[in-house]
C-alpha cells in the first residue's frame, strides 16, 4: 500500500516489470536444488556438511550465469538502462533469498522449523521499516529496489547466525560429482517451479513487450492482481492442514479420503463464490480505499482477476487430492500447460484489450486448469457428489441477499460494509441449511489441531 501510493501506477509499474523479469530469469541460480538438499539431510543427516560446502560454491557459479543472463536478456529486448538497473538490483536480491534458501532447506532437514518462521517475520518487517524509510528519504524506484535488497542481504545474515549455531560447517571440498547429482536430481524440482513462475509473472513481461508506454498498464495491472493473490493464503491455509490427514488416509481408508475431499471442496467453495461476488460489486471502492485515484483504472482488472482466484480456491483443492494421491506428475503437467495456455492467451488478448485482456487470459486459463484437474479427479474415482449442485444454488441465494445489503447501504465506511456483509452471508449459509453437525465438528477440530486416528475410528 505505501509503496504503490508513493510510487504512482506509473513508477509501481517499472517495480512490478523488474520483480517479474527477475523472477522468471531467477530460474537460472534456483533450479530446486534446495528441494534435494532438503530431501538427501532429512534421511542422512552426515551430509550436510559435504552438502552444504558444495552446494554454497555451485550456487556461486549459478548466480554469475543468472546476472549475466538477465543483463543480456534486458539488452537483447531493449529494455531501458534505468529499468535494466532496477531489475538487476531485484536479481541480486532474488540472488541472496536463494542463498538463504540452502540453509532454510538444511533447517528444515534439521526440523528446528521456529527459525524459518522468526526468519520470514525478520525479513517481511525489514522490508516494511526500510519502505517507510526510502518514503520519508523521498527516494525514486531504484531506491524501492534497494529495499529488496537490503532486506535479503539481512534475511541472509540472519540465516548464516543461525547456520553457525545450530549446523554443522560446511566442507569446501569441491565434488564435481556431487555437483552433476545435485543439479539433476533438481531439475524435475525446477522444472514445477518455472511453470509457476512463468504462469505468475509472464503476463506482466508480456505487457510491456507488447504494449506503448507500458509502465502505467503494468502499474494499474499488478495492483490489481496483487491484491488478489493475497487471498491465496485461505486455502492455503485450509490445505495445509488437511494434507497431511489425507495423505494419510489415502493408504488407510479411501472412504474417508473421499469424505475430506468433498468437505474440503465444499468450504472453499462456499468462501470463494462471496469472495468473488463481493469483490466485483466493491472493486471501485476497495481500489480507491487502498491506492488512491491514481489506480482507478485498477478497478475493471479486480472486477475480473478476482474470479481466477475464485477458481484457484477450487482448483487447490484437486491439487491437494493429487498429491495426497502420489498423482502430482498430474498437478505438474497441468501447470505446464497452463502456462502455455497462458502465453498464446496473452499474445492474442493484451494487443487488442491491454491489460484487460491479460485479466481475461489469466481467468480463462484457470478455467482451463479446473476442468484438466476435475477429469483427473474423476479418473481416479473421486467425482464430486450431485449435492454439490444443490449447495451451490443455496450459497448463490445467499450472494444475492448479500449483494442487496451492499446495494441499500453502500455509503457505509468500505470496512464495516465489507465486515457487515459477511456476516450476512454467513448467517445466510447457516440458516439455509448448508453447515452442518459435521462441519462444526471438523472446524473446531481444525482450530485444535486434527489428530489422526487409527482407521476406522475416525467419522
Amino acid at each position: 500500500m505505501y509503496t504503490t501510493r508513493y510510487l504512482g501506477s506509473d513508477n509501481y509499474g517499472v517495480l512490478s516489470f523488474s520483480i517479474a523479469f527477475a523472477s522468471i530469469t531467477i530460474i537460472f541460480a534456483d533450479i530446486g536444488i534446495g528441494s534435494v538438499i532438503l530431501r538427501d539431510i532429512a534421511r542422512d543427516k552426515a551430509l550436510t556438511q559435504t552438502y552444504l560446502g558444495n552446494s554454497i560454491l555451485l550456487k556461486i557459479i549459478l548466480a554469475i550465469i543468472t546476472l549475466m543472463s538477465t543483463a543480456a536478456l534486458g539488452y537483447a529486448f531493449n529494455y531501458p538502462s534505468a529499468t535494466m538497473r532496477v531489475v538487476l538490483i531485484i536479481t541480486l536480491s532474488l540472488i541472496f533469498v536463494s542463498f538463504s534458501g540452502i540453509i532454510n532447506s538444511i533447517i528444515q532437514a534439521f526440523e528446528v522449523m521456529e527459525y524459518i518462521s522468526l526468519g520470514n517475520i525478520i525479513y517481511n518487517l525489514t522490508m516494511l521499516l526500510c519502505v517507510l524509510l526510502a518514503i520519508f528519504l523521498k527516494l525514486d524506484v531504484q531506491g524501492f529496489a534497494y529495499v529488496y535488497l537490503i532486506s535479503s542481504i539481512i534475511l541472509l545474515g540472519y540465516y548464516v547466525v543461525i547456520a553457525l549455531r545450530k549446523i554443522p560447517l560446511p566442507k569446501w571440498d569441491i565434488n564435481l560429482d556431487l555437483w552433476k547429482y545435485l543439479v539433476n536430481e533438481a531439475i524435475p524440482f525446477g522444472l514445477s517451479s518455472v511453470f509457476v513462475r512463468v504462469y505468475y509473472y509472464i503476463d506482466t513481461i508480456m505487457i510491456s513487450m507488447i504494449i506503448s508506454n507500458p509502465n502505467e498498464v503494468m502499474g494499474w495491472y499488478t495492483a490489481a492482481y496483487r491484491l488478489v493473490l493475497i487471498l491465496a493464503v485461505i486455502p492455503t491455509t485450509l490445505l495445509g492442514a488437511l494434507y497431511p490427514i489425507m495423505s494419510n488416509y489415502y493408504v488407510t481408508s479411501d472412504k474417508y479420503l473421499s469424505f475430506m475431499f468433498e468437505r474440503s471442496f465444499k468450504y472453499l467453495m462456499t468462501l470463494a463464490i462471496p469472495i468473488g461476488v463481493g469483490t466485483t460489486i466493491l472493486a471501485n471502492k476497495i481500489i480507491f480505499f487502498i491506492y488512491g485515484s491514481d489506480y482507478a483504472a485498477s478497478t475493471i482488472a479486480l472486477q475480473i482477476l478476482v474470479w481466477s482466484e475464485v477458481l484457484i480456491f477450487l482448483n487447490v483443492v484437486f491439487g491437494n487430492l493429487l498429491n495426497s494421491t502420489n498423482r502430482q506428475i498430474v498437478v505438474t503437467k497441468q501447470t505446464m500447460f497452463a502456462a502455455g495456455l497462458n502465453i498464446v492467451l496473452n499474445l492474442v488478448l493484451i494487443p487488442r484489450y491491454s491489460y484487460i485482456g491479460a485479466s481475461v487470459a489469466t481467468v480463462s486459463t484457470e478455467l482451463f486448469a479446473f476442468f484438466f484437474l476435475l477429469y483427473f479427479v474423476s479418473k481416479e474415482g473421486y467425482r464430486l457428489p450431485k449435492y454439490m449442485i444443490l449447495h451451490l444454488s443455496k450459497i448463490l441465494f445467499a450472494c444475492f441477499i448479500m449483494v442487496l445489503f451492499i446495494e441499500l447501504f453502500n455509503n457505509l465506511n468500505i470496512l464495516l460494509l465489507i465486515f457487515l456483509a459477511s456476516i450476512i452471508y454467513f448467517v445466510i449459509i447457516f440458516l439455509i441449511g448448508i453447515t452442518d453437525d459435521v462441519d462444526i465438528q471438523l472446524a473446531k477440530q481444525l482450530m485444535g489441531g486434527i489428530k489422526i486416528h487409527d482407521r476406522g475410528k475416525e467419522t
